[in-house]
């Protein structure tokens, strides 16, 4: 127990140095490519985004005390909704807004014009962005590393995340050096590639990651309610949610209307609620919410 609280706690600090690390080269991105009017810049600071999305799911996967090593999230929280409402529009506002720009850029660079805002490379600058991305691959890579010896599926699948797609970092550094040598139109074609694969990244994420961090539901909630609404004084139970393997350890979490006559006794029925679910389901531990009927519309 106490090795496996130990290694819950050196992943979610290395998870949260990924995370610190990963949005400080976002903001260095995202500020350079604003003062240097690089598009490529600003495209792959959208990737920066959609890693630092990847580790904060990792992250909420071994926050919580009740899970395992931390190796899954219990459904689909609004946290996890909101969080990819937010980036979906994020991304999807920026994405059509960068390649806009970069279609009118290679337009008017074909036409032999000067852009209205000509991109301004220096050699600090690729230096700057080359270190920062540097230092995370290497708070990256020690992740990988401990990822293996702990065995946590939320450090493997973030850190193998960051590094499957850190050659698009590869990538921008080379468009910077082409364009400190004068192909100005090698920012918005690397742009242009930069934001439709950050976008492939999220949907990788979207369809991969987060489904396999996910715990299926254990029990039916329909079977929960009928084991509980058979104890007297019960009239209905709602936010039904469970997880784990029945017969090892399940966790179930529910909230009960009790007839107003029996909320002397809530406490006693919360407890014949909990004892005729592991009854029938074995290993349980249950959170009950106990309310009265009049109360739940």
């Amino acid at each position: 127990m106490k090795g496996s609280g130990y290694q819950r706690r050196s992943s979610y600090r290395l998870l949260l140095l990924t995370l610190w690390t990963t949005l400080v080269v976002f903001a260095i991105e995202l500020t350079a490519g604003w003062v240097s009017h690089s598009l490529c810049l600003l495209a792959e600071s959208l990737h920066m985004l959609v890693n630092a999305f990847s580790t904060l799911l990792s992250l909420v996967a071994v926050a919580s005390p009740q899970r395992t090593l931390g190796k899954e999230i219990w459904g689909h929280g609004r946290g996890e909704v909101a969080g990819t409402l937010v980036l979906s529009a994020i991304m999807g506002f920026s994405s059509i807004s960068i390649l806009l720009i970069a279609f009118d850029q290679v337009a008017t660079l074909f036409q032999r014009e000067q852009t209205p805002l000509p991109v301004s490379v220096t050699l600090p600058l690729v230096v700057l962005v080359g270190s920062a991305v540097a230092v995370m691959m290497v708070v990256v890579l020690l992740s990988a590393q401990h990822s293996q010896k702990n065995r946590s599926l939320a450090l493997r699948l973030n850190a193998k995340h960051i590094l499957g797609s850190s050659w698009l970092t590869i990538m921008l550094l080379i468009g910077l050096f082409a364009v400190r040598q004068g192909y100005q139109w090698v920012d918005p074609v690397i742009a242009s590639g930069l934001v439709v694969l950050s976008v492939s990244s999220l949907w990788q994420i979207l369809h991969k990651q987060l489904p396999m961090l996910l715990q299926p539901t254990a029990i039916a909630p329909e079977a929960i309610a009928q084991v509980a609404s058979q104890v007297e004084g019960v009239t209905r139970c709602t936010r039904i949610l469970s997880r784990g393997m029945v017969g090892r350890q399940v966790w179930i979490e529910l909230h009960i209307a009790l007839h107003p006559e029996y909320m002397v006794i809530a406490s006693r029925i919360g407890a014949q609620v909990e004892r005729s679910l592991r009854d029938q389901y074995g290993p349980v531990r249950a959170q009950i919410w106990l309310d009265p009927a009049s109360r739940n519309p």
